[in-house]
């Protein structure tokens, strides 16, 4: 039995939008496939496991804008090692407003910055208290991605390695028609709802990322859920 090891960083604070769906179904469809899983919850002053040891799947989702500052200076500390796993090829979702992390810089309102990872030329400027809400569809390799958005910022500027081509609801920003990010095996996007439970196809896509072999069981209201998500976003 092959074990894969999952890791989830600052779950005390990411856990906003039901996200902590995408660590319950990854390790549901794991264990299904007859994996054996480990679980790692990283808490925010804790050393990341990824940093000296292995881990199959790297999890960061959205939290709290006041807490989003927080967490930026501790993924400072280890800025070397996420950025050596994106060029690795290890396995990065990061959804919501985690996407943020890896771009520039972070401007609220009253136009004061926050330095981010800087890995790629984009930046997020924060609205002040009205919230973006969104219903989306996205494609990416042929796959149709649905989700949902509820933001206090968006982004700007370029982006050269977009996730997603969006097909309905907006990109980066209201103007924009590309969305997140895809490099190796980092997807970073605003999409939350949870992502991976929506999207069963994408979890499987993910997986393969880690063992070519795996064999998916997706169960009948799975596959029939996303039907009929799809549909409705479409119309």
């Amino acid at each position: 039995m092959k074990k894969i090891v999952i890791e989830v960083l600052y779950p005390e604070y990411n856990n906003l939008y039901g996200d902590r769906g995408n660590c319950e179904y990854l390790q549901k469809k794991l264990k299904r496939a007859g994996y054996e899983v480990e679980l790692v919850e990283t808490s925010l002053y804790d050393e990341p496991a990824f940093v000296n040891g292995h881990v199959d799947f790297l999890l960061i989702g959205p939290c709290q804008e006041k807490h989003q500052l927080i967490e930026i200076k501790q993924m400072q500390i280890y800025k070397d090692a996420i950025k050596l796993r994106i060029e690795n090829g290890g396995v990065i979702l990061a959804t919501g407003n985690a996407f943020e992390l890896f771009g520039q810089y972070i401007e609220n309102p009253k136009g004061e910055k926050t330095e981010c990872l800087g890995f790629y030329p984009y930046y997020a400027t924060q609205f002040s208290k009205l919230r973006y809400n969104d219903c989306s569809v996205g494609e990416f390799d042929g796959m149709e991605i649905v989700g949902f958005k509820n933001l206090l910022s968006h982004s700007y500027g370029e982006n050269p390695k977009p996730f997603l081509n969006m097909k309905k609801g907006c990109g980066m920003n209201k103007d924009s028609k590309i969305e997140g990010v895809h490099d190796n095996n980092l997807f970073a996007t605003y999409h939350t709802g949870p992502l991976l439970p929506l999207n069963p196809q994408f979890t499987d896509y993910l997986i393969k990322l880690v063992d070519e072999n795996y064999e998916s069981i997706t169960l009948d209201y799975e596959k029939q859920a996303y039907e009929s998500r799809l549909k409705e976003l479409l119309k």
